[in-house]
């Protein structure tokens, strides 16, 4: 294949499916005059058509400055022309310079891939260029142009950002919406970066988009290492419009857990456990009416808790789209099931331009150039290709993994390594699938040319889920076969050979993982080996345990936010650990590794899966004494089941563990504990039993100099007096307790307590202080992405706007806590937002509308058993005595008892279904 550097131009017209439909016959000319006015730019500056397709060209220029100078021409003439009336034609435009290859096909290359997604993130009208084409034309640029930064985007192939530019001159609009990229704010998502390139499947991405906009459920099945994951991601990638509520990816192939499917899927989404209640129920009812696609990827171990999550979602939620992979079907109603083939290969008689243009022999040199190899390309080598591909029946992992190997053998040897693997492994069992099986010879194939070091460590890294880094890799591989000293070494090795994956997107710290396939594999190789399995493992666990007691103090403290990343990038290990630790006999390390990460499990969501975890391990019979450790997990429990709302559950916990801290002497432990029994009273309002506990807690830490916990025991002695109105003491008590938090570096700390102090300022009528410190506290929330926090500062704002009488930003704010709030099945916080909903409603015209509200955020509130704060209770006071005086008392009563009877679907509809 000749390959050439060029400058790529690839355009088409914004909307023309639109445009056609309003013009009808007269759509013809518009056209006609489209691709004349491209053309005639070509002309001028000397580029090449490549290909033309309906409104579509794609054209290469020698020059890039040539190519720029084209796209501005034709702009221009785009602005000149005397369109038809509702025929004006508005053309985006996108360019990018990198490598090609001449082809019977025509130029094939990854750099006009990339041209392509460019000019599919542009508007009508816009010219967008990437950082390579901008670095060729930047001091070459005519008088009156000039090139606009617009940052990094992750374009719709999903691999790393690149950076993009705006040509603007004159006569030619400047002002565009954001750009069509995932990091458009409407696309939401939590689509990952891929570090390689997405090779060909343009029928089964067409037809899979297509099923997903007919069907609620598609399945996408097929072998191991078939590329389901990477088409299921590229097909959400390109459904992402902005229209709805969002795309979001599950990976579900670390779970060990069945049971962990449900909290995967409600993480994704931002939704919260609440005690009492099946995950499944609450999952349900916070998406509700909401407009999803949510590809939960990984299936097959985990078969039949996606089926009974999937059920639900479909029967509950319905506008709910699930797209799913998976090695079989969920088997439930509404399924639509799409098998993923192989990738097409060429046949034995093709001539070498048929078989470059085939999508098996594409990936193949495609991941062969990312090894360092350049494959000579002759009629020879071509046949030898083919076949490569043919014989591994096109299955994309098999070819990534046999690509891999031209690092140490040609291309004839790798052939002939292949034809004997697989002519003994033909006979293999009829019960499995043909593809399955060959994946399988595949697989045993790579096993068999690793020495016994690196199969020793190979099927000891298979104990990881989700990744892993070189530390781990370090503490966990090492065994009877491989020396710690040689563990680099062979990692190293295992990478080159494609069984392990080495990812580096510049956007954090390294990381390996291995593909699920090779990962079941070599954990199949791992557990022929008996005690060798237990010893990884444990090795494992004792890892993590090791760092979750490194992160436990730094949770607290300058670097939280760092540590709690960190931690969260760990979470399927940090999850494998503990589940480990279940089914040991001695629940200690267990105990220890989730007492240490109480903070992160509160901070990030997963509090209750927590506790759950505690009360199994707390009872082990070998933790039964009165020991320190298992008070310090029922202080760990308490802290967690707290956060869900268990308030009579925590008291027990702190009861029993106090006894046994008293017992041991250990004063700071006793100081916690009396910390966590008084907020659990206070929560339900009873300040005068917490009062003398916080009081002990404060002497005890002011005693042993314990900053942290000092300042823990004043915000709830600050809460306490704000409660009973003796709102001075409260700001007296916030203020010194936020000094403590900031000696320390705990932020999260620190912004809950200026949102408490804020709250008490709101009180005071002290508007400006308390919207000041309220707003500190948000900021703090977002960067550290405490959700709960930003649920409840939103709202908070919104009461300093409404005070202050600006009803429009306090509107606006109290939306955002109610579509967070809901989001997370927050019912208390909702039920404020509704609150607050209601009152910057009343000065309108709907005061029907601010009538049911009310009543519906007190029938929540007296559902929750949940009595309202006095500022927020003395607001809607007020506010209802308007509406009573405003609509007289009978109508308002009767809009009010309506509220209290709608389903929660109507409510949510009633506060938000009018905003944009």
């Amino acid at each position: 294949m000749a390959t050439q550097t060029l400058t790529f131009l690839l355009t088409d017209i914004e909307g023309s499916t639109a445009l056609l439909r309003r013009l009808g016959d007269g759509y013809g000319e518009v056209l006609t005059a489209h691709h004349w006015l491209i053309r005639a730019g070509l002309a001028a500056h000397e580029g090449k058509e490549i290909d033309t397709q309906g409104d579509a060209f794609f054209a290469v220029f020698t020059s890039p400055s040539g190519c720029v100078a084209a796209a501005i021409e034709m702009q221009r003439a785009f602005v000149a022309h005397p369109w038809p009336a509702g025929g004006e034609v508005r053309v985006r435009m996108g360019i990018h310079s990198g490598e090609a290859s001449e082809t019977a096909a025509g130029l094939v290359g990854l750099d006009v891939h990339r041209a392509s997604r460019i000019a599919a993130a542009a508007h009508g009208g816009q010219i967008v260029v990437s950082a390579t084409t901008a670095a060729l034309v930047r001091d070459s640029l005519p008088a009156g142009v000039l090139l606009r930064d617009l940052g990094l985007h992750r374009l719709k192939d999903l691999g790393r950002p690149e950076q993009l530019f705006q040509v603007e001159a004159d006569g030619l609009p400047t002002a565009f919406p954001p750009l069509g990229s995932l990091d458009n704010p409407r696309l939401l998502n939590n689509l990952p970066v891929q570090v390689s390139s997405f090779i060909g499947r343009d029928g089964e991405l067409a037809e899979v988009r297509r099923l997903v906009t007919t069907s609620r459920l598609v399945t996408l099945t097929g072998a191991g290492g078939a590329g389901k994951t990477r088409l299921g991601l590229q097909v959400a990638a390109g459904l992402l419009d902005g229209s709805a509520d969002g795309v979001w990816f599950a990976d579900l192939a670390p779970l060990r857990d069945p049971d962990l499917v449900a909290g995967t899927v409600a993480s994704v989404l931002g939704i919260r456990q609440e005690p009492g209640r099946p995950l499944i129920d609450t999952l349900a009812d916070a998406v509700g009416q909401r407009s999803l696609l949510v590809l939960l990827d990984n299936c097959e171990h985990v078969l039949g808790a996606c089926a009974k999550l999937a059920d639900a979602l479909l029967r509950n939620c319905p506008n709910v789209t699930l797209l799913a992979t998976s090695r079989e079907p969920l088997g439930i109603d509404g399924e639509h099931v799409h098998r993923v083939p192989s990738m097409d290969t060429p046949a034995d008689s093709d001539d070498m331009d048929t078989i470059g243009k085939s999508e098996a022999v594409r990936l193949f040199a495609a991941r062969a150039a990312q090894q360092g190899v350049t494959l000579a390309w002759d009629e020879e080598i071509a046949s030898v290709i083919g076949r490569i591909c043919r014989r591994l029946d096109g299955i994309p992992l098999a070819i990534e993994l046999a690509a891999a190997r031209l690092r140490t053998m040609p291309v004839a040897e790798l052939d002939a390594r292949l034809d004997q693997r697989f002519s003994l492994l033909t006979g293999g069992s009829r019960a499995a699938l043909p593809r399955q099986r060959t994946l399988l010879a595949m697989v045993d194939w790579s096993w068999e040319l690793l020495n016994a070091a690196e199969g020793q460590m190979l099927a000891r890294l298979s104990v990881f889920a989700g990744g892993f880094d070189l530390a781990a890799a370090e503490a966990v591989a090492a065994g009877e076969d491989v020396p710690p000293g040689e563990v680099v070494g062979h990692l190293g090795a295992l990478v080159d050979k494609n069984l392990v994956q080495f990812d580096d997107t510049g956007a954090g710290p390294a990381r390996y993982r291995l593909l699920e396939t090779v990962r079941q594999y070599a954990a199949r190789q791992l557990a022929a080996q008996g005690p060798v399995a237990d010893d990884a493992w444990a090795a494992h666990r004792d890892h993590y345990l090791a760092l979750a007691e490194a992160a436990a103090p730094r949770l607290v403290a300058h670097d939280q936010a760092e540590w709690l990343d960190r931690l969260d990038l760990e979470l399927g290990n940090l999850r494998a650990a503990v589940a480990f630790s279940l089914t040991q006999a001695d629940p200690a390390p267990g105990l220890r590794l989730v007492i240490s990460l109480r903070v992160f499990w509160r901070a990030r969501g997963h509090a209750t899966e927590a506790a759950d975890a505690l009360q199994t391990l707390l009872d082990v019979p070998a933790v039964q004494g009165a020991t320190l450790l298992r008070a310090r997990a029922l202080a760990a429990a308490a802290y967690l089941v707290h956060q869900a709302g268990a308030y009579t559950t925590a008291e027990g916990y702190c009861e029993e563990a106090l006894a046994i801290a008293r017992a041991a002497g250990d004063e700071y432990l006793v100081a916690d504990l009396l910390a966590t029994h008084a907020w659990s009273l206070l929560r339900q309002g009873r300040q005068s039993a917490a009062l003398p506990l916080i009081e002990q807690g404060l002497n005890l830490a002011r005693r042993l100099r314990e900053l942290h916990l000092t300042g823990r025991l004043l915000s709830a002695r600050s809460y306490a007096l704000d409660l009973d109105g003796d709102h001075a003491g409260a700001a007296r008590d916030a203020t010194e307790s936020l000094q403590r938090y900031r000696q320390t570096g705990d932020h999260r700390a620190a912004g809950i307590t200026l949102g408490d102090l804020g709250n008490v300022e709101l009180a005071m009528g002290d508007l400006d202080s308390a919207r000041s410190h309220l707003r500190e506290s948000l900021d703090i929330a977002r960067t550290l992405n405490d959700r709960d926090t930003i649920a409840y500062e939103t709202f908070n704002l919104g009461l300093a706007d409404y005070l202050s009488g600006s009803l429009t930003a306090a509107e606006a704010h109290f939306a955002e806590s109610l579509d967070l709030a809901r989001r997370m099945g927050l019912k208390a916080q909702m039920a404020y937002a509704l609150h607050g909903l209601a009152m910057t409603g009343t000065c309108g015209a709907n005061m029907v509308r601010s009538a049911r509200l009310h009543g519906a955020a007190d029938q929540a509130l007296a559902a929750l058993g949940h009595i309202i704060e006095p500022l927020e209770g003395r607001l809607r006071d007020l506010d209802c005595q308007r509406l009573r005086s405003a609509m007289g008392t009978e109508a308002f009563q009767a809009e009010y008892a309506t509220g209290r009877t709608l389903t929660p679907e109507q409510i949510v509809d009633l506060a938000l279904g009018n905003r944009p």
